[in-house]
């Protein structure tokens, strides 16, 4: 994404912190009134919903429309899927994750936004298959999961309030070649790619490409069309030259927030989910972890205030079935 001409990258507040202009404001009640009875819209956070609100403003024929509906799926989704649980909960075999799939949050850009690496090049289709498609993808929902929270606990521990929803992204190519282009590799990067896109909207500021090779970018020209124009605008593909590529990181990072292996001098140790620790969750050895009672995430309050089900009391002779409704005339 280009940045305002005259001004360096860092220089200005994020652009996610100015104030909701006053149709953004109507689309935001309407969005909460139409959705007041679905418990998942209780439990996203405002700034999740001015993502939907901004990420669709531009879309056609009718960004209104398309914001409700893109809403809606999300909700329902995350209801379906149970993704309120995620952060309580460890995927399956995480560790193995964190193995096979090498994916950090690391440091913070020159505005405090989370940076994110990925080493797409070290993920092996052989071992990927034996892991299976379904766990890699319950593994990249918790870290959605994880960044998503992050960025929402740095808006009120740090910005003071002032909205805080994307970051940068930098995906590492290297050693990226023909074994990665199998349709089932490009399959399953492609249900990640739409996770991300349908259920993460509007959280990319950056992202750069590193050692893309003629492999990828081939790989490139096949998955360009499924990505948003917006988000295409956002990314930066650079070649080998690793002192160039440090140049360019460097617009939006400071050296000090950059790794090590990438020409940084970040020397902190790089760890994948289930690393993060959140100070308003208690952490339990083996079991699932539980929100304190002090916690202001959405979830957890929604978890403390909801009103308790009643137990039902079953009439003599078992549990009652109640007689259809009579056919509509």
């Amino acid at each position: 994404m280009s940045k305002p001409e005259g001004k360096k990258y860092g220089t200005e507040p994020p652009r996610e912190s100015k104030e909701l202009t006053e149709p953004e404001q109507k689309l935001f009640k309407e969005l909460r009134e139409a959705n007041k009875d679905h418990p998942c819209n209780a439990t996203t956070s405002d700034d999740t919903l001015i993502r939907f609100i901004r990420g669709y403003a531009r879309e056609k024929p009718d960004p209104i429309v398309a914001t409700h509906e893109k809403y809606k799926a999300m909700i329902d989704w995350r209801l379906e899927h149970k993704i309120d649980e995620v952060i309580l909960n460890s995927p399956e075999k995480w560790e193995d994750y964190n193995k096979h799939y090498k994916h950090f949050i690391y440091g913070r850009d020159k505005l405090g936004r989370p940076v994110c690496y990925e080493q797409l090049g070290k993920l092996e289709p052989t071992d990927l298959e034996a892991y299976g498609v379904d766990k890699l993808k319950a593994g990249h929902i918790r870290f959605m999961e994880e960044l998503t929270k992050l960025k929402w606990q740095i808006t009120r521990k740090e910005k003071d309030n002032k909205l805080l929803y994307k970051h940068v992204h930098i995906i590492d190519m290297e050693g990226f070649g023909w074994k990665h282009m199998g349709s089932k590799f490009r399959g399953t990067i492609r249900e990640i790619m739409g996770i991300d896109s349908n259920f993460y909207p509007e959280t990319l500021q950056k992202l750069f490409i590193l050692n893309s090779s003629m492999t990828f970018r081939t790989l490139w020209a096949f998955v360009k069309p499924w990505i948003h124009p917006l988000t295409v605008a956002r990314i930066t593909m650079l070649g080998y030259d690793k002192k160039y590529n440090l140049e360019q990181m460097m617009e939006f990072i400071d050296i000090d927030q950059i790794p090590e292996y990438l020409g940084g001098k970040n020397k902190e140790k790089m760890v994948g989910i289930c690393h993060v620790k959140f100070n308003d969750i208690e952490y339990k050895e083996g079991a699932a972890d539980v929100w304190k009672t002090d916690s202001e995430d959405p979830r957890a309050v929604y978890l403390r205030t909801k009103p308790k089900e009643e137990p039902k009391e079953e009439k003599e002779g078992g549990p009652q079935v109640a007689a259809p409704d009579a056919p509509k005339k």
